[in-house]
């Protein structure tokens, strides 16, 4: 599955060299948004939330019964540091003192690049939990979203992927990174968080769309539209983006249907395992936030 992400990428970054938007018949291919399903797509998923949630290895010898202490919260971000650097795209840790971000930049084809467009998820999960739901799925989730966006060709913004240390203990990962984006000026057009994107109880294939404006509610339902999803927006704020919203920025959340009443019963619990989630709805949600992303970076 790597040599399938770096070739894509590699392709892509020819097509970009070699033909300008709407150049040549492969051009509008390579720039299009994903709105199939690529075929490493669950396989990655189910891979990914076994082992950060410890129904699988996550390093040789290595399982994780939470991520929750500074050891096995590092063992998560080493893994993370490795799926992003073989989707093709450097990674970094973001080090803040009591933790660290994971971070990756995808870049923007255009010679005159707008706003970046950042999307996250935590990493963390309480003690005693595997977190499998909470948040093995949206980090599951956003590192499936940058290997698809690797495979879009034509991007007028760059896209930074993040995933959120501390998250659990007061929101502290994605409260630094919003400062530091702050403080230093930097342009955002959106900020997109998924938190929980495992659990569809009753099978509507519903998700909740937290604390949208107008035009990201619009993009939401229009993306859901496209893959056969329903979208709710609602007021909910408990997660990262409310990090952003204070900070300013234009922020919104991804997840199950905590409003509506469906959302996991293993919540921050020793049963939030791998067993209980949802994958085919979770590979939906990836989906989602990929279209989505994928449209506001330029790609028809």
């Amino acid at each position: 599955m790597r040599a399938l992400a770096r070739g894509a990428l590699a392709l892509a970054v020819a097509a970009c060299a070699d033909d300008a938007p709407g150049d040549g018949p492969d051009a509008a291919a390579t720039c299009r948004a994903p709105t199939a399903a690529p075929a490493w797509l669950d396989g990655y998923l189910a891979t990914t939330i076994a082992k950060l949630s410890g129904a699988a290895d996550v390093a040789p010898g290595v399982r994780l019964a939470d991520r929750a202490t500074v050891a096995r919260r590092a063992a998560a971000q080493r893994f993370a540091l490795d799926e992003l650097a073989a989707a093709g795209l450097p990674a970094a840790l973001d080090d803040y003192g009591t933790g660290a971000n994971v971070t990756a930049e995808l870049p923007a084809t255009a010679a005159a690049p707008g706003p970046l467009v950042l999307v996250g998820a935590h990493l963390d999960s309480v003690a005693g939990s595997p977190g499998a739901d909470d948040n093995a799925s949206g980090a599951a989730a956003v590192l499936a979203t940058a290997r698809m966006l690797t495979e879009v060709a034509c991007r007028d913004r760059p896209v930074r992927f993040v995933l959120f240390d501390q998250e659990e203990v007061g929101l502290i990962g994605s409260t630094y990174l919003a400062s530091a984006l702050r403080q230093a000026g930097t342009a955002v057009a959106a900020v997109h968080t998924v938190d929980q994107i495992g659990w569809d109880g009753d099978g509507d294939r519903r998700l909740e769309i937290e604390q949208p404006t107008a035009a990201r509610l619009a993009e939401y339902q229009a993306a859901a539209t496209t893959l056969g999803l329903a979208v709710t927006a609602t007021a909910s704020g408990r997660t990262d983006h409310v990090a952003f919203r204070e900070a300013g920025f234009d922020a919104v959340g991804v997840s199950e249907e905590f409003t509506g009443g469906d959302a996991t019963p293993h919540y921050h619990a020793a049963t939030d395992t791998a067993a209980t989630l949802d994958l085919p709805f979770v590979a939906l949600g990836a989906r989602l936030v990929a279209l989505v992303i994928a449209r506001e970076v330029g790609a028809p």
